[in-house]
């Protein structure tokens, strides 16, 4: 095979740009911190990233989703735990309301405290957080109780809201009709007009009929209570596992991707004396152009 200078000079220069793109794609690890730039580098590890990062921003999204829901259950809890006190007060007022020993005056006072009360609990139906009313249900864009003290969702719309974590759904929050009816489907706010009425007629069998009705609704907002709890030390057991899933993928994530800054800076110091050996030698195998005369 006859070789020339022609041949000589593209084979020297073929060889040194093989040369520039391993130094160049080394000195893009070095600046990006990346092993893969491009999936054409490699494929396999470009495909696991890819998979790894999709993983990593859906965790992100799961765990968005339970703190939202963690901020509505603190709100479940805190009116559960208002309305407990209310039921309370009510309780009290019952008991002295059914004394023969009371002035009308006196009767009157109960009543008017038992209507700032009914007022009180309507506003606690009726809470908002971020232009959605808590106690609607389905239809948490309507106030659940007008300002009569009439339950305005409907029935079809009594149902809890759920958060999807990891493959599994939790249920949380209550509506109007968990915290604010009875079992026998009595609202609080019938009940404290009834107790009202009661009070102010001197009807003792009636305030004890009321009584009975106060104690089971109480009752019903300590459960609530109780499930509100175990909702919330679920939500924080499904953060963490959350938490702990990102954190492996994060980690595998930099395994897969992040270049190993040590061997890229060895490579690209062997690279650079290949590159300037190549030079050397180029140069003297290269034809000399009249650009070297001048």
């Amino acid at each position: 095979m006859r070789v020339t200078e022609k041949y000589m000079s593209s084979t020297a220069l073929a060889d040194m740009q093989k040369v520039l793109q391993k130094y160049t794609k080394l000195n893009k690890q070095m600046t990006s911190g990346k092993k893969v730039l491009y999936p054409s580098d490699n494929a396999a590890i470009a495909s696991r990233v890819s998979n790894l990062d999709s993983r990593i921003r859906q965790m992100e999204r799961y765990k968005s989703s339970i703190e939202l829901a963690k901020s509505y259950n603190n709100m479940y809890d805190q009116s559960a735990q208002e309305l407990n006190n209310v039921f309370l007060r009510m309780k009290e007022l019952s008991v002295r309301g059914s004394s023969d020993s009371l002035s009308q005056e006196d009767r009157g006072a109960i009543v008017q405290e038992l209507k700032k009360i009914k007022d009180h609990v309507i506003s606690i139906a009726n809470t908002k957080v971020s232009g959605s009313y808590i106690f609607g249900g389905a239809a948490s864009d309507t106030a659940p109780v007008s300002p009569t003290g009439e339950i305005q969702t409907p029935a079809i719309s009594n149902i809890n809201q759920k958060v999807s974590v990891g493959g599994y759904d939790v249920e949380y929050g209550k509506t109007v009709y968990d915290v604010f009816t009875t079992k026998s489907g009595t609202s609080a706010f019938k009940l404290i007009d009834r107790l009202a009425d009661a009070i102010e007629n001197e009807d003792h069998d009636a305030i004890q009929n009321e009584l009975g009705a106060i104690e089971e609704i109480q009752k019903s907002a300590l459960g609530n209570l109780s499930s509100i709890g175990a909702v919330d030390r679920l939500l924080d057991l499904s953060a963490k596992r959350i938490e702990e899933f990102k954190h492996f993928n994060t980690e595998f994530l930099s395994k897969e991707a992040d270049a190993d800054f040590a061997e890229t800076q060895m490579n690209l110091s062997m690279q650079q004396v290949i590159l300037n050996n190549a030079l050397k030698t180029a140069a003297n195998i290269l034809p000399k152009s009249l650009i070297d005369f001048i």
